[in-house]
């Protein structure tokens, strides 16, 4: 994921319906559709996904910065703030007016500075993801369930070895993997608004089911058959400064 101000196909590996349909309990969240041929995607999973689900236009087209809020909230229960501070840093760097829309093929644009190398599931001079790239970073964790902030940390160190980061681009990559742990979570995210203490002690040993990671990632698809849900809590911006605190630490102990 790419398009991320300040946080985040090739075809699947496994074969699944056109349309699927939330499973029961998850009533609340709308039936997944493949892109078609005709659709404009771009390289932010979050987007795509919020696409094929129907939070924005299925077609990828007249998305404006309410709608990207809008439907983060609506499909996951984080805040508005999720969709209305990058995205508004998205259309600044495109020179779209506020107000303006855009389809999600806009995106995929390096010299706006939007895109950057480094990506954990495209290869750089590629928009199309790689499942293989996907699992390299399911494999950086010796887990056979989890990643965690801290196998985030390491895929984060291999990957800008391989393709160096600006200074300017790390502190995006690190909230895009930080928006990836905590969005596929096994339990709840910690509250740093309540417990800011406690949030940081926490954020270390925070665990993301591998399985939700690659349906996501691979996929663009929210995992409900798997037993994925929207947050019970509003997770607020705050709460991943915790996360990326301890994503950038794991990353800094792999590469000394």
């Amino acid at each position: 994921m790419r398009f991320s101000s300040s946080i985040l196909l090739a075809v699947p590996t496994l074969a699944f319906p056109t349309t699927l349909g939330p499973r029961a309990g998850d009533a609340n969240i709308k039936p997944w559709k493949a892109a078609g041929p005709d659709d404009s995607r771009g390289p932010c999973p979050m987007m795509n996904t919020l696409a094929n689900h129907g939070y924005l236009p299925h077609n990828g087209r007249n998305i404006s910065v309410d709608n990207i809020a809008d439907a983060i909230f609506a499909a996951t229960n984080w805040s508005r703030d999720f969709g209305l501070i990058p995205g508004a840093g998205a259309f600044a760097a495109l020179g779209v007016p506020t107000g303006g829309t855009i389809e999600l093929k806009q995106l995929d644009n390096r010299t706006a500075g939007i895109e950057r190398p480094a990506s954990l599931a495209r290869p750089d001079d590629s928009n199309t993801v790689s499942p293989a790239r996907v699992d390299a970073v399911l494999a950086d964790s010796a887990d056979p369930q989890y990643i965690s902030a801290a196998s985030l940390g390491a895929s984060r160190a291999r990957l800008e070895k391989a393709a160096p980061l600006t200074e300017a681009q790390e502190s995006p990559a690190r909230g895009e993997a930080a928006f990836i742990v905590t969005l596929m979570l096994d339990g709840a995210v910690p509250d740093a608004a309540a417990d800011a203490e406690g949030a940081a002690a926490k954020a270390g040993s925070l665990r993301a089911f591998k399985d939700y990671t690659r349906v996501f990632l691979a996929e663009e698809r929210l995992p409900v058959e798997l037993g994925w849900k929207p947050s019970e809590r509003l997770v607020q911006l705050a709460d991943m400064s915790p996360v990326s605190a301890a994503i950038a630490a794991a990353q800094k102990g792999a590469t000394a």
